[in-house]
């Protein structure tokens, strides 16, 4: 009976997605009439996501009071995640290359759209022309780039500083409040979203691509459970996998149905902080992977990037093609959450790298919407992996020990 408590909102957005699914797959397009019901339960989790990035990083920046300490998780995190980025890059064109992912397919090239050229200033993706631009969802780099002074700066005031630290903590306590009011409606809000998709997308699913498809999730299924498993092994030892797989299914399940990693914060720092992970670990980690730590996006970008090879006839194995290859899909994965409209310029990254004709465009926008929410769901519960990892590099080998014995 506790087990069944303890998974009951899991089993209750799974079923609710499985019925999504299932309606979709019934009634095809026919169901888009509750878009606007998927589309503000996902409203309700953006108007979240920009306060709960900027003050917990604030109050993990501010709360730690040792620089030396926060360069260590910086450089160990980002050192991780470009690590990451290429093990599961290199995962990808194995697979890709036992796996032709475009065997059987005839594709029709379609014109391609008439803004691909926007946001290509990869530094402007630090910056914003305006304060009040700060605090939109598609500026989360430049927010967190911001959050990170404003903490350095609360430590280096002192004492002064101090009722500032108080009010962003109390913030913090309501906005993560208001978090768990929403996912109450997280059920109706996601079985919505996937019937919408599934009604969508199906025929999609169902047609030319679907050889790349299927690889891509079959791919993906493995990568998902074999890389966390190992990532918790790390970070925790047995205790840590047991720990890992018992907190991680309502983050994935709602990265399954929004689609969006920075829809996904609020959920993974439950999880992370349920796990045990340090706050200000997890206060770090877990918004700054949402932008940077990609891993399902680099699969989608290998597999991108091998489909189109084969339909031009072009050399996929050849090294100076992996190693472009593999430098493309990283980058341009961070690219893609960093930017907004960032899947076209990650499009544009392709095709400048392999000289694919612009016609290309539109079929890998295609396969990356419908690979879209495994890709999350890799993307997501990585983040807290990495953090189970920083937290060992952090507090030493034997937290999830501690934590136990503290329990």
């Amino acid at each position: 009976m506790n087990t069944i408590k303890n998974y009951k909102s899991s089993i209750y957005l799974l079923l609710s997605m499985v019925l999504g699914s299932i309606v979709g797959a019934i009634w095809g397009e026919k169901i888009m009439f509750l878009q606007p019901i998927a589309d503000t339960f996902l409203n309700l989790l953006f108007c979240l996501v920009v306060p709960i990035v900027f003050l917990s990083l604030v109050n993990a920046i501010a709360g730690m009071k040792d620089l030396k300490k926060l360069s260590k998780i910086l450089g160990s995190m980002m050192g991780i995640f470009i690590l990451t980025g290429i093990i599961a890059a290199i995962y990808m064109i194995i697979v890709v290359a036992v796996f032709d992912p475009s065997a059987g397919a005839q594709i029709t090239m379609n014109e391609v759209p008439n803004d691909l050229a926007a946001n290509n200033n990869f530094l402007s993706m630090f910056t914003v022309g305006d304060f009040p631009l700060l605090f939109s969802r598609n500026n989360l780099i430049a927010l967190i780039v911001f959050a990170i002074s404003a903490g350095v700066a609360i430590v280096s005031i002192g004492e002064k500083a101090k009722p500032a630290l108080t009010l962003f903590n109390a913030l913090l306590e309501i906005t993560m409040k208001l978090v768990t009011y929403a996912m109450k409606l997280a059920p109706i809000g996601l079985g919505a979203f996937f019937a919408t998709l599934i009604g969508q997308y199906g025929t999609e699913i169902a047609g030319p691509l679907s050889r790349s498809i299927i690889i891509y999730l079959v791919a993906s299924l493995i990568y998902y459970f074999l890389s966390n498993t190992i990532f918790a092994f790390i970070g925790g030892g047995s205790e840590g996998i047991i720990s890992y797989w018992k907190n991680i299914i309502s983050p994935t399940l709602t990265a399954l149905g929004t689609c969006s990693s920075a829809a996904s914060i609020p959920t993974n720092m439950i999880a992370a902080e349920n796990i045990g992970i340090s706050e200000e670990i997890n206060s770090i980690s877990i918004p700054m992977g949402a932008n940077l730590h990609k891993d399902g996006a680099v699969l989608i970008q290998i597999l991108k990037i091998g489909f189109m090879c084969s339909i031009y006839g072009i050399n996929f194995l050849e090294p100076s093609n992996l190693i472009t290859t593999i430098l493309v899909s990283v980058i341009a994965s961070t690219v893609m959450g960093a930017i907004p409209a960032g899947g076209y310029v990650g499009e544009i990254f392709i095709i400048s790298a392999f000289n694919f004709p612009p016609e290309s465009i539109p079929i890998m926008v295609l396969i990356g919407t419908i690979t879209d929410a495994p890709a999350t769901a890799i993307n997501v519960t990585g983040d807290v992996g990495v953090a189970m990892i920083l937290n060992r590099i952090i507090e030493g080998k034997d937290w999830m020990k501690k934590k136990l014995i503290n329990a």
